[in-house]
């Protein structure tokens, strides 16, 4: 896998001295209002902002393993930092368009509380920022992996190695009858619905796949966005879904996916009729 490379005119501070300064002062002034997952993820951007200072663009399933949270959970806490302006996010897409890892920016604000001194601070200030690490090597993954009619099918499914290997029993599953588990890359509130209603996750991991290929054509900004979307398909087109063969009704899905997406946004309508 190729190494990264990020210009280092994307910078944000001069020094990593700086950045764990900016850091400490927005804990000191914001921390008790953030939730323990917003915390531990700037600092954890900021241990991973030290070859370019500022910046890191890991996976959002690696930081999300790291904190031991979910990527849903990982979401809400990006929003939180970027609502008090302490992060900003660039997309970074590949040469044919499709999305990849986002580059994450620690910003210099103002109106930050200065730090108390070591020695008449009420309240001390214990954050080991400086111990910057390598920035992680984003995983590329498909947007949606073909089903062969083969005895035992093998998926990329965005996960670590290590998150394969524990649950290589929940994604490799015969195909001769259904599946009884999703795998994790399928976000929990989309999946539960249509495994209930089809009590088969292959539908609910194919289904994903559709949402995710809208996803790379419109380029929403949040994963929770997709799946809002794509469980309020579900829920339009369900009933249609054993009148019809399964490559008719992905057909259909998709297509009520792209109508669902022009309600909620109607400016996108142009961007997904455009082809």
């Amino acid at each position: 896998m190729n190494s990264i490379i990020i210009d280092q005119s994307l910078a944000t501070f001069a020094s990593v001295a700086d950045m764990d300064k900016t850091v400490r002062r927005f804990l000191y002034t914001h921390g008790h209002k953030l939730t323990d997952s917003a915390v531990n993820l700037l600092k954890r951007l900021a241990r991973y902002s030290c070859k370019v200072v500022g910046v890191s663009w890991a996976e959002a399933e690696t930081l999300a393993s790291k904190l031991g949270i979910s990527v849903r959970t990982f979401w809400r806490a990006v929003k939180q930092l970027e609502s008090y302006g302490i992060i900003a996010r660039i997309p970074r897409r590949k040469k044919r368009g499709e999305r990849t890892s986002n580059i994450y920016q620690i910003q210099p604000i103002d109106g930050l509380q200065e730090l108390p001194s070591s020695s008449g601070g009420t309240r001390p200030v214990t954050l080991p920022l400086s111990l910057c690490e390598e920035p992680e090597t984003p995983t590329e993954t498909t947007a949606e992996a073909s089903f062969s009619g083969s005895e035992t099918e093998s998926f990329k499914t965005g996960l670590s190695t290590e998150e394969k290997n524990k649950d290589v029993k929940e994604i490799r599953i015969p195909s001769s009858r259904p599946w009884k588990h999703v795998p994790k890359n399928v976000p929990e509130d989309f999946a539960s619905p249509v495994l209930r209603d089809t009590a088969d996750g292959k539908i609910a991991f194919k289904l994903w796949g559709k949402a995710l290929l809208l996803d790379r054509l419109c380029g929403f900004a949040y994963q929770d966005t997709v799946t809002e979307i794509a469980t309020e398909t579900w829920k339009r087109t369900r009933s249609l879904y054993k009148e019809r063969d399964f490559d008719s009704f992905c057909g259909l899905f998709y297509g009520a996916l792209k109508r669902v997406t022009i309600e909620k946004f109607p400016a996108l309508g142009e961007l997904i009729y455009k082809r």
